[in-house]
């Protein structure tokens, strides 16, 4: 080999281990990127199902009971029986809506 083939395989080296080193800086970049996005969507929506989890609440709370004399009137007793299945819709839905953010589906 001659002193010209060596210093070009030199150079070709440096060259090379400067462009992997550029492009895994690039890749850094990129994953950075996608995990802050990906950090603040999980961010929106944890504010959000907070949000909406409150108000559900809210909206689905059941009032205190003034007992009546001679017992509760039937559309009482059938309102409370719609409200507590509501409820009970409203949790299974988001047991079901849990597991499959557990399981990475959402």
């Amino acid at each position: 080999m001659t002193s010209n083939e060596i210093l070009m395989l030199a150079v070709g080296l440096f060259t090379g281990a400067q462009l992997m080193n550029l492009m895994h800086a690039h890749w850094a970049s990129q994953d950075a990127r996608r995990g802050a996005a990906a950090s603040q969507a999980a961010l929106k929506r944890a504010a959000g199902d907070h949000f909406l989890n409150g108000f559900r609440l809210y909206r689905l709370g059941v009032p205190p009971v003034v007992p009546a004399p001679g017992g509760p009137h039937p559309a009482e007793l059938l309102e409370a029986s719609v409200r507590d299945f509501e409820l009970k819709l409203w949790d299974a839905a988001d047991r079901i809506e849990d597991a499959a953010r557990r399981d990475g589906l959402l």
